[in-house]
């Protein structure tokens, strides 16, 4: 922590964008447009791929779960001509509808705020599709938790989440005494905020969510992956945050979690997971 500007520079000059021949769907999109008001790692980057694994077709019914700031949710609506129903607990829905208005796509998507633990105001079968960008972590690795969403997605509909990842499982000399790369608290006024027990501690590999998923039995796992560029798309987040000073501290503490997972692990990455549910998924539940 705490490097210097020429320091910082010196890191970053060794840093290496992703390669724009894979992600022809961000063909004009500037730096800023990939990464703004995006929470997590990945940016549209990461929209991109879980898109793929969704196959998405236009008219379709798409719920954007834990939508963070709705840069996903305009995201879909313009790629992929979708309808799309934007949820969030933090986000408020005024916020939202504002923002999709001033984008275009305020016909097409819609939001309200909510916590998407208890009962969700939506159909049963409503979706064609459940999106969920670096949020599923935090309340959805819990067995009670998918037969309450998947009563909204449509039999053989497709939920795909795309989130950080850890290379590996901490140790349990880890979880004792957590490496401090991800054991910090936030900066003033978030200052109460452990990383470690509220994000961190919650993360695992793609296999433990590919198992997770199976073992529901609501869901066929269809794909489950870690980006092959994962460290170049978080090195362009990092450039861009410095350069526009968007979060100097997430600067400097990606820069050391840089130089600790070169060497250790577990180290940060970026995955995808796509899952059909079920023909007789309820039943099962």
């Amino acid at each position: 922590m705490n490097r210097t500007d020429e320091e910082i520079q010196a890191v970053l000059s060794t840093f290496r964008a992703p390669d724009p021949g894979m992600y022809p769907e961000l063909q004009g999109y500037s730096r800023n447009e990939i990464y703004r008001d995006f929470l997590g790692g990945g940016g549209l980057y990461l929209a991109v791929r879980m898109l793929r694994a969704l196959d998405l077709q236009p008219g379709q019914t798409v719920l954007d779960l834990g939508c963070g700031k709705g840069e996903s949710s305009v995201f879909l609506a313009k790629q992929d001509d979708v309808e799309v129903k934007a949820l969030d607990l933090w986000t408020s829905a005024d916020y939202l509808e504002r923002k999709f208005a001033e984008r275009g796509v305020g016909d097409r998507v819609t939001a309200i705020q909510m916590d998407a633990t208890q009962p969700l105001p939506y159909a049963d079968d409503e979706f064609d599709a459940i999106f969920c960008m670096n949020s599923f972590n935090f309340y959805g690795a819990n067995p009670g938790f998918l037969p309450h969403l998947l009563k909204h997605l449509r039999q053989g509909g497709r939920l795909c989440i795309g989130s950080e990842v850890l290379s590996a499982e901490f140790t349990p000399e880890q979880l004792a005494n957590p490496p401090i790369v991800y054991a910090f608290n936030l900066p003033p006024p978030n200052e109460h905020v452990n990383v470690f027990e509220g994000d961190f501690i919650k993360q695992h590999t793609p296999g433990w969510w590919r198992d997770f998923f199976q073992a529901s039995g609501l869901m066929d796992v269809e794909t489950c992956f870690e980006l092959e560029d994962a460290e170049s798309i978080y090195q362009e987040m990092v450039r861009y945050e410095y350069e526009n000073n968007v979060d100097p501290f997430d600067v400097q503490i990606c820069l050391d979690q840089f130089d600790w997972g070169h060497a250790h692990q577990p180290h940060k990455s970026l995955f995808v997971l796509s899952a059909r549910k079920c023909w007789n998924a309820m039943a099962k539940s």
